[in-house]
């Protein structure tokens, strides 16, 4: 038997609680905004957690708690691209870690995904009871659910008093010429996000340089400015980025329904748009109604059908196995507030020798996203690709 629903009728924590009373065993999947997470449940213990999120992967903890850089993780891949070794296994063989602390960045990387569910309020879940592998991780861990309520139910509580101080990723800092700003290592997280605060990074800039989920570095961000040191910029740099490639859309017709919603519209002119192989029309126009709309599953599923159709599109436009961005009309010195975070991101990578893939595999965004980014960069000259 299973169980399945929407997040804004049964949220997180009253699922969670569920399990708890239930002592269930099987696979639950939670799906939000183009992201999955797959938890396998044995009466009322998490033993594994997977995620479609790419700041979720083992390699991105990795980066995030300093144990290894990019390059070190982009030939750890590429060496387990030849040996199709385990990446853990490959790490510790070269000496860069230990089996200790791989074992000990899977929990951590179990756990936070779990805890990052808590935060969802939109979004859908599907429970199939009894269905676990024979082999659920390479490493046993068995995570109380109970105890992992209380710590999900507190973090949320954290998260509404942080947005109170910081209540978007599109706000910037000023960091603060006081006494106790003097006493912060420079070489600590506080230190780095202080210094990333003094050149005007916003928290959605700084969340991907620091390859992390969001709670995590507005929580460090939340703690500087309860202590003085920071203060909070508002996001008003946002309206000076570009404007986003405009969606021609001239040609669709869609005959006229009477009293249909905008959700329907929307449907209506997106399948309209993927019946022309327009996939970036239809995902815009549905990434707009999703917004407006983020409890609504049909939504959701046509945006992933979209979403699918534009990524093989990207794929096959710009071929990221074979082709080499170059930098071409960058100007560095230009205001910070004409890239995306996304751009930002990538274009701080691209120095003409690392393959597109490269930087995509190493890359905290979705395959997706960075490519759109990438996209967007040559469209406007900024970029050319080689190969």
């Amino acid at each position: 038997m299973g169980l399945q629903g929407t997040l804004d009728s049964m949220p997180v924590t009253e699922l969670m609680h569920w399990f708890v009373q239930r002592q269930r065993t099987g696979v639950l999947q939670l799906k939000s905004r183009g992201r999955v997470k797959t938890l396998h449940v044995d009466q009322g213990r998490v033993i594994n957690a997977a995620s479609t999120d790419p700041r979720e992967y083992f390699g991105q903890f990795l980066i995030n708690l300093g144990l290894i850089d990019e390059d070190q993780l982009q030939k750890a891949f590429e060496t387990q691209q030849q040996t199709k070794v385990l990446l853990g296994k490959i790490l510790v063989m070269t000496g860069l870690l230990t089996e200790e602390q791989v074992l000990r960045v899977l929990e951590l990387k179990i756990r936070e995904s779990i805890l990052d569910a808590f935060l969802w309020d939109a979004g859908a879940f599907e429970f199939h009871d009894g269905l676990l592998p024979e082999e659920t991780s390479v490493v046993h861990v068995a995570l109380e659910l109970p105890a992992l309520v209380a710590e999900g139910i507190q973090r949320r509580e954290q998260h509404a008093l942080i947005r109170l101080r910081i209540p978007s990723n599109a706000c910037g800092f000023r960091a603060l010429d006081v006494p106790a700003s003097r006493q912060v290592s420079p070489t600590s997280t506080a230190g780095i996000l202080l210094e990333m605060a003094r050149q005007g990074l916003r928290a959605e800039d700084i969340i991907l340089r620091f390859h992390s989920l969001d709670f995590p570095v507005l929580r460090t961000l939340h703690e500087l400015l309860e202590r003085g040191l920071l203060e909070v910029l508002a996001p008003a740099a946002a309206a000076t980025e570009l404007p986003m490639l405009e969606v021609e859309l001239t040609d669709v017709v869609v005959e006229p329904v009477e009293e249909a919603s905008p959700e329907d519209a929307a449907m209506a002119q997106a399948e309209a748009a993927m019946g022309r192989r327009d996939f970036e029309g239809a995902v815009r126009l549905l990434e707009t109604a999703a917004a407006r709309n983020a409890h609504d599953p049909t939504l959701a599923t046509a945006l992933e059908t979209a979403e699918r159709g534009l990524l093989a599109a990207l794929r096959a436009e710009l071929r990221p196995e074979r082709c080499t961005p170059v930098p071409q009309a960058l100007d560095r010195q230009e205001p910070a507030a004409r890239w995306t975070p996304a751009e930002r991101y990538l274009l701080e990578r691209v120095d003409g020798r690392r393959t597109l893939k490269a930087i995509l595999q190493v890359s905290p965004l979705r395959e997706l996203d960075a490519l759109r980014a990438v996209r967007e960069l040559v469209r406007r000259g900024v970029l050319g690709l080689r190969g």
